[in-house]
């Protein structure tokens, strides 16, 4: 009984546990903690290179998806790939106005950075999604 009652007490806890552990820090958290990304342009250019590295992850499993195709699946992809990319435009250019300060542009470059992301994993797993 008492090994039952201390088996019990250490599964409750591993949870706890596992949610205490730090979440692990990407190059973009690291560039905006550093000098560079103390400043609106600096954080710009820190979420630049960030989206330079999820768009080469986009574009690698684009290019995977559509390898595994037939030409009229290609087609359908493709032109879901180009309404994306115009709506992610249309979507993150409308987060920036110079009324509304030069944060703005921060805001609408994480906008494109989250919007990459986003699609760079639906195409991962395409067509399973």
């Amino acid at each position: 009984m008492r090994a039952l009652l201390i088996a019990a007490m250490l599964a409750s806890g591993m949870p706890a546990a596992a949610q205490a552990a730090p979440k692990p820090v990407s190059a973009l958290d690291r560039c905006l903690a550093s000098p560079d990304g103390a400043s609106t342009m600096g954080q710009i250019q820190c979420i630049g290179d960030a989206v330079a590295v999820q768009d080469a992850r986009l574009n690698k499993n684009y290019a995977k998806a559509m390898a595994q195709l037939t030409r009229e699946q290609k087609d359908k992809l493709r032109a879901a790939q180009r309404a994306w990319l115009a709506f992610k435009q249309a979507d993150c250019v409308s987060l920036q106005d110079d009324d509304w300060g030069t944060m703005s542009r921060v805001t609408a470059n994480m906008c494109v950075l989250d919007r990459t992301t986003e699609r760079a994993d639906e195409l991962a797993d395409y067509p399973d999604r």
